[in-house]
């Protein structure tokens, strides 16, 4: 039985990869070259944590108003295009405390299997991508953030969540080196990280040596359908001007923030934007970050490992481009020394947070950020062999190996590990 994945991002090659253990004949379609998909500028979070959907209460106010701030984490693109309005409109109907409610235990059960998948994966020797399990730290500075991030930390409790809540004194003891200028912070203990860009070299090679194929610079052109299931997938090499084709009695479609395009030519729709971040990365400083760290006011996240340290943040929501707003990375960059002021003097970060050519220094990748926050995985409307895998927003690191495993028991027509419901993606 052969597969055909396209899409040779972390969601496309994890599920490559139980497809190929479960016995398929696997076959994946890269348009690109694999050296810097939207993975690799990843912070690398494990986080069953993040259990509460991108649409939630207060967000579209919040949005609107940081819309106008140069410097804000979020903003979305003014623009006319009827997909953008109309994935808008979804996703502010979306942003209610029922939805979250609803959603939180099927995205954290996903979390937590995907999670212990991935562990799994270190543990056995498959990857070697400096995988910890030390917790993420929540920090919060203003009345305000408190009362959401304590709110979250109960809701995470009665989930079964392992957290520990501090004070000012408690995380500045916890990080002497750092020293977090906040009203205190929330230990999500169940978290762990990992160094996504070793994942995303090594997974690749584990795949061509179980037999798949990973096929790069191909782009899809057709998909050739009957009786509602696609029989073949048409393909051109790059700097080819003709067109292969590919059998195929499943196709996964899990090509992130271009999965709306491709779903098209297969007669599906899908409700989503890409939503670009950037992230920096510098040689670990010597005033050490212990903990992963979430700077919630700020929207800034870090990531330590042991010879570098990350920092990320915001969601641009708008058409694919390669624009760097630079108002915004300074905007990163100066909420870092202001929640950890032991990081404000050390050289590696004054050296980023100095550099004359700044661009130079920012990755940027594209989030899938589907209508309501929540991935798309299942079967698709009007083809009954094509599993929609996408949608993964900031947690595709998170939620990969959970969603390879649940494509593959999808496509062997067995029950999945964790219900699905909550992520079909024929709710739109």
């Amino acid at each position: 039985m052969q597969a055909i994945v396209i899409g040779g991002g972390i969601i496309g090659l994890s599920s490559a990869y139980y497809l190929r253990q479960k016995g398929w004949n696997v076959t994946v379609l890269e348009k690109g070259d694999l050296k810097d998909n939207c993975s690799f500028g990843n912070m690398g979070y494990l986080s069953p944590s993040h259990f509460v959907p991108l649409a939630q209460p207060g967000i579209i106010g919040q949005g609107l108003l940081w819309m106008f701030q140069e410097k804000s984490p979020f903003y979305i693109r003014p623009s006319l295009n009827p997909d953008l309005i109309s994935w808008g409109i979804k996703f502010m109907r979306a942003s209610n405390q029922r939805h979250v409610e609803r959603s939180a235990k099927p995205l954290m059960d996903l979390l937590l299997l995907s999670r212990d998948l991935t562990i799994g994966w270190q543990k056995s020797g498959l990857i070697d991508m400096q995988l910890a399990h030390d917790g993420c730290m929540m920090y919060y500075q203003s009345a305000k953030k408190e009362h959401e991030e304590l709110e979250n930390a109960r809701q995470a409790e009665a989930l079964g969540l392992n957290i520990e809540i501090f004070d000012r004194d408690q995380v500045q003891a916890l990080e002497p080196d750092v020293r977090p200028d906040v009203r205190g912070g929330v230990l999500y203990k169940d978290d762990a990280h990992l160094h996504p860009n070793s994942l995303m070299e090594q997974l690749p090679q584990v795949l061509e040596r179980m037999g798949v194929e990973v096929m790069t610079g191909c782009q899809v052109t057709e998909f050739c359908s009957r009786n509602g299931q696609i029989t073949s997938v048409k393909y051109r090499r790059e700097g080819e001007s003709s067109a292969h084709s590919l059998t195929a009695d499943i196709v996964v479609l899990a090509a992130g923030s271009w999965s709306p395009q491709l779903a098209k030519m297969a007669g599906e729709k899908l409700s989503l934007m890409p939503g670009k971040g950037y992230s920096m990365t510098i040689a670990a400083p010597k005033q050490r970050l212990r903990y992963p760290s979430i700077l919630l006011d700020a929207k800034v996240a870090l990531t330590p490992w042991a010879n570098q340290l990350r920092i990320g943040s915001t969601m641009e929501i708008g058409a694919i481009n390669d624009r760097i707003l630079l108002p915004r990375v300074q905007g990163i960059l100066e909420a870092v020394p202001r929640f950890l002021p032991g990081l404000a003097d050390d050289a590696e970060f004054k050296k980023l947070a100095t550099e004359p050519n700044l661009a130079s220094k920012v990755w940027y990748g594209f989030r899938p950020v589907s209508a309501d926050g929540m991935p798309y995985i299942g079967f698709a409307k009007n083809n009954k062999n094509l599993i929609m895998a996408t949608g993964h927003a900031m947690v595709g690191v998170s939620l990969a190996a959970g969603t390879g495993l649940v494509v593959s028991e999808l496509a062997e027509g067995k029950s999945t590990s964790v219900s699905l419901e909550a992520f079909d993606p024929r709710r739109y």
